[in-house]
């Protein structure tokens, strides 16, 4: 038997001739790292909202030395009412150098930031409708029930946002400070009317829908040290002033910090965020952003200063289609209602079946 076959000189030239007939072998397709994936739905993110817990007990050292507003009763669900918002790349990237600069200049107050999670993974941001809920087992199903019948009822279609200030803001109750951005309707930003200071007439309605329900339930209404809002717009300007006004206490948290917020510390934030962080001068180019960065690090803290961190004219709006209902580990979308369109609501579970 013969173990080896070796080929003749003949079939070795025919191969040598096979092959260049053939030409060189095919390329792989180059994958563009260019251009980018498309979005995820959703729903997508309702799936993994829910932090994982490692104990029924509070824990702060779980938790970055947080502690929980509502202690964890058996029986109770933690629930939360919500906007959620996934800043597009170009605002990602702004935000995450800001914070980034002010952190490195702030060596006795430590600033954390909400932009993404401890290994880096960009992370929603929110703005609240309602405060920290603990719903019982009998009553939260209808609690949701109502919620989403009421959202419905509203005849609020989708809406922009834009982003006007950023500013430090304290809250007692948690012991903490939180970098917030201060949003007004995109109807009222381009509005030429002067006769409301009513800046977020969309918002304080699924408000006043969330308190009202939240309040039949035994549970506290957010924002309640506002004044009441009037549908009236000559009583509504009358009734309120800028301080007093509902419409200006809805913000998105960026950061966060454990220190109260010193003059310096809101001074050097004005410094690095440039005077009129808005939707139209949010999307900064890298190299005023530099500037606007060299100028506060060549400025003592506590020193106010004229060059701020300029801007371009490219908008960024935080665009509103859906209000989310946090009860558990359940995250429920409750579409805005559009004309000509019946919403249908969307439980994140229903990801899971692949039903749309």
């Amino acid at each position: 038997m013969v173990l080896v076959d070796y080929s003749s000189d003949s079939d070795a030239e025919s191969d040598a001739a096979d092959a260049v007939d053939r030409g060189p072998p095919a390329k792989k397709p180059r994958i563009d790292n260019g251009k980018a994936l498309p979005p995820l739905p959703s729903a997508f993110h309702d799936l993994y909202a829910s932090t994982v817990r490692t104990s029924t007990a509070d824990d702060p050292s779980l938790h970055q030395g947080r502690v929980r507003q509502i202690p964890h009763k058996a029986g109770n669900w933690p629930s939360h009412v919500y906007i959620e918002w996934h800043p597009p790349n170009e605002a990602f990237s702004l935000l995450t150098r800001l914070i980034s600069t002010l952190q490195k200049k702030t060596t006795d107050v430590t600033i954390t930031s909400f932009l993404t999670s401890d290994l880096g993974v960009p992370l929603p941001l929110h703005i609240s409708l309602s405060r920290p809920l603990s719903l019982t087992t009998a009553d939260k199903d209808d609690f949701l029930t109502q919620l989403v019948s009421s959202i419905k009822r509203s005849n609020i279609p989708p809406f922009d946002l834009c982003i006007r200030d950023v500013e430090w803001h304290r809250t007692e109750e948690s012991g903490r400070s939180f970098l917030v951005l201060r949003l007004e309707s995109s109807s009222h930003a381009t509005s030429t009317s002067t006769a409301t200071n009513h800046k977020n007439p969309e918002l304080t309605e699924l408000l006043k829908r969330c308190n009202t329900i939240a309040k039949e339930y035994g549970q506290p209404g957010l924002y309640e040290w506002a004044s009441d809002i009037s549908s009236d717009d000559e009583g509504y300007s009358k009734k309120m002033t800028q301080k007093t006004s509902v419409s200006n206490a809805f913000h998105i948290s960026i950061a966060w910090s454990f220190s109260p917020p010193s003059d310096g510390l809101k001074q050097l934030t004005s410094r690095v965020f440039g005077p009129s962080f808005t939707s139209t001068s949010t999307a900064a180019t890298a190299t005023n952003i530099h500037k606007g960065e060299e100028t506060a690090k060549a400025e003592p803290q506590g020193q106010p200063t004229t060059d701020k961190v300029r801007t371009t004219t490219t908008p960024t709006y935080v665009h509103v289609n859906a209000v989310k209902a946090k009860i558990g580990n359940v995250v429920t979308n409750i579409p805005l209602p559009t004309p000509g369109r019946k919403g249908k609501v969307s439980d994140a579970n229903r990801l899971l079946g692949l039903t749309p």
